[in-house]
């Protein structure tokens, strides 16, 4: 994270605007411009003497024999089974350990991430090593060591050569076994998750898979999005994850498979040593819900005022991963829509040039599935690619598919098959997915024999049961103000719910944002509420305070963040009601924050920037200084009030809570019921990429003239602590030049 991005003291610099990344699956577009000069660049045109050009693509070649090799297998005593796929031929080994009961579908209700989170802090130290030194250990070796949790499983995989295969097993089965799951280190990948989060909730394609997974899946937990929510990732602590952990990650529910050069003696005596102190834990897995049966036509409008495009999903539940009729769907599928040539991306792109491209695929899970067809195309083609969609849909349900189609598709998916078998990866990968959901032992020897066996009528079938187009769940992304009408003309029957693209939630059963629960202001809340607020002015100097004009002080601190601490010393002169000024100094690098009540600016070493659309931040920040000295102020004048909301633990201490609505916003304040001072504030702010979810703490109250002060200040932002600071030196009612709070001047040029 660049200085700039940690500098606001009271206000982020979320007023700064940036330039937008361009949407997945854009980024490498193509322009006209661009493919007319790599055409020039690649050649003149001109067919060289000798060379004969073909009007069709030739012929494939007659198949060759696939041999699949054969995996010896082992079960250690604590239920762990091994495989072992032998292969000489490089000094590399891929070792994959598979965890079927710590997927994602195992996530504990209403806390989807947990599992993924999990998987991600394994890396991050152990009960004897940091993250650094588990970092540094792999890359010495030259090898790789990553986990990640998946729908139906944890998957652990590590390559070396053979040679370090002791020291990356050890290394492996460390951060299985033995995770540390340090605070810092979960706040380091909190903090990186929210990022990614608050990117992805502004981002019309995420959403549209987002949703089209939650009204698939119904409340199964296949349609919770596996790395959990922003509330959720907030709320994720360290025990939720030793929780999961302990209760999750079993030998007896795992699969380990070594391939490439080890022989099965040395793999069965290196999973002894390294994971035969695992300890058996007996797992109660339970089959999620099922996704709930379709009927009829439901589309989805996400309605995203400021967008050009319109992100599209249609499809339906699925199969399951195991089911009899997988290879037959997928060589339907890859007819209707599982590659570039395919009728779907042929129709909505390369004929009508509607979007980059079109797909459709069967996910398929271990209890369930989902099919799903996906692209993307401008706001005012949106009824048009829509309608095509669902009638390319409805023509492949006949299953009329040509000799010529399935002869494609036959042979591709045959002959791609043993290409991407080759790596010792690969073979560990497949091998593990026979074990894994239960497929016939000689799934991978026979698939291409499998897939050539598919004949046309086997594909009408499977067309004829997974195609048909009367009941689908429909979802539309994009400016819907701008294809409502026209879309309903021409789906008539459908039935329609729209949400605004900022109040989906996907842990509501309905998709929306909950409305704030704050209980209804009543008059005896209201005056609670006000003689709470002003028994706390009065503690805080009451008329002496009234008469403060203005403070200036020094403070210094740490902001906190993913890549460490800064240093932070800040100079404040504040004249009140609204007015305040901070020379910031981080890293060695100075920055004005300068407010007039009016208008906010920031200076930098080389520009000045306005930022007035979050002034409210500054109001804010200046009105709770030391402990709330500005907001007293108000209370005293009459100017603000407040709602009782009940008491409340704080830090272990019970407080009495307080709804206020200022000229900044809302803010709720939180009192010591014995002292009346301010301990605690929780509000939202600003952040430059979404709103932040802030607990402000006060303590270490010293009297100025009979004014109790706050000196010190934490304040944590989405659950992590953001930053500290202590006050140095205060003095009341300095004197004070109105000129500090005028717009910075320009930096000299350089």
């Amino acid at each position: 994270m660049s200085k700039r991005a940690r500098l606001g003291w009271i206000v982020l610099l979320a007023a700064i605007a940036s330039t937008p990344a361009p949407m997945k699956g854009q980024e490498n577009a193509p322009s006209p411009a661009a493919g007319a000069q790599q055409d020039q660049k690649q050649g003149t045109g001109i067919v060289p003497p000798g060379v004969k050009l073909s009007a069709q693509m030739p012929p494939p070649g007659a198949p060759k024999e696939f041999r699949f090799p054969p995996a010896a297998t082992k079960t250690l005593a604590n239920g762990l089974r091994v495989f072992v796929v032998t292969d000489h031929r490089e000094p590399a080994i891929a070792a994959r350990l598979v965890i079927l009961t710590a997927g994602s579908v195992e996530d504990p209700a209403q806390m989807p991430g947990v599992a993924q989170m999990t998987a991600e802090m394994l890396t991050q130290g152990t009960e004897k090593r940091s993250a650094q030194q588990i970092a540094e250990a792999i890359d010495f070796v030259g090898g790789s060591l990553n986990a990640a949790a998946g729908k139906d499983a944890t998957t652990v995989t590590l390559n070396v050569v053979k040679k370090d295969l002791a020291t990356g097993l050890d290394l492996m089965s460390d951060v299985v076994l033995h995770p540390a799951f340090r605070s810092d280190e979960l706040d380091r990948q909190r903090q990186q998750l929210l990022s990614n989060l608050t990117v992805q909730y502004s981002d019309p394609q995420y959403m549209a898979s987002l949703v089209f997974s939650r009204v698939v899946y119904g409340d199964s937990a296949y349609g919770w999005p596996a790395e959990g929510t922003p509330q959720t990732a907030r709320a994720m602590r360290r025990e939720d994850l030793e929780k999961f952990h302990h209760r999750n990650y079993a030998p007896n529910q795992a699969l380990l498979a070594f391939a490439g050069d080890v022989t099965p003696e040395e793999a069965f005596a290196a999973a002894e040593k390294y994971f035969g102190p695992w300890e058996r834990v007996e797992v109660a897995a339970a089959a999620p819900k099922e996704a709930p049966a379709i009927s009829g036509r439901h589309i989805w409008l996400i309605d995203k005022p400021d967008a050009v495009q319109t992100q599209i999903r249609v499809g339906k539940p699925g199969i399951r991963r195991a089911d009899p009729d997988y290879i037959p769907v997928v060589v339907t599928n890859r007819i209707f829509g599982g590659g570039y040539n395919s009728r779907l991306n042929t129709e909505v792109r390369i004929k009508k040039g509607l979007t980059y491209g079109a797909f459709s695929n069967f996910s398929p899970h271990r209890y369930s599935g989902a099919f799903t067809v996906g692209t993307f195309t401008r706001t005012e083609a949106t009824v048009e690619a829509a309608k095509l969609i669902v009638d390319l849909v409805a023509r492949m349900s006949t299953g009329d598919a040509t000799p010529e189609e399935l002869d494609f598709a036959r042979d591709y998916l045959a002959g791609v098959y043993p290409i991407q078998t080759e790596t010792a990866e690969q073979v560990a990968e497949r091998v593990l997915t026979v074990a894994a959901f239960g497929l016939p032992a000689d799934f991978n020897s026979t698939y291409p024999e499998r897939v050539r066996g598919v004949t046309a009528k086997l594909v009408r079938e499977m067309a004829n049961r997974y195609f048909t187009a009367k009941d689908l769940d429909i979802v539309l992304a994009g400016n819907v103000g701008a294809f409502r009408d026209a879309l309903k003309k021409e789906f008539p029957d459908a039935h329609y719910t729209e949400i605004p693209f900022d109040q989906v939630d996907p842990l509501a059963s309905d998709l929306r944002k909950p409305k704030e629960k704050t209980a209804a202001a009543t008059p005896e809340s209201l005056e609670q509420g006000k003689q709470v607020l002003l028994a706390a002015a009065k503690a805080a100097g009451g008329d002496a305070l009234a008469s403060v004009k203005g403070i200036a002080m020094s403070e210094t601190g740490k902001i906190f963040d993913p890549d460490g601490a800064q240093e932070v010393r800040v100079k404040w002169v504040v004249a009140y009601p609204d007015r305040s000024r901070g020379d910031v100094d981080i890293g060695g690098q100075t920055i004005v924050e300068v407010c007039d009540g009016k208008n906010a600016w920031l200076q930098f070493p080389d520009r000045t920037v306005n930022v007035a659309g979050v002034l409210g931040e500054y109001e804010r920040g200046l009105s709770l200084f030391g402990g709330g000295w500005g907001i007293y102020q108000q209370v005293l004048a009459g100017k603000v009030g407040g709602q009782f909301i009940g008491e409340e633990e704080i830090d272990g201490k019970k407080t009495d809570g307080v709804a206020v609505q200022a000229a900044f916003g809302s803010v709720k304040l939180y009192f010591d019921p014995a002292t009346h001072l301010l301990v605690a504030a929780r509000y939202q702010s600003a952040g430059r990429q979404g709103p932040q979810e802030n607990e402000q703490r006060w303590s270490d109250y010293s009297a100025v003239d009979g004014r109790p002060f706050a000196r010190m200040t934490v304040v944590y932002r989405d659950g992590s602590k953001h930053l500290e600071s202590r006050v140095d030196d205060l003095t009341v009612d300095p004197k004070i030049d109105d000129a500090l709070f005028s717009k910075p001047s320009a930096p000299p040029a350089k």
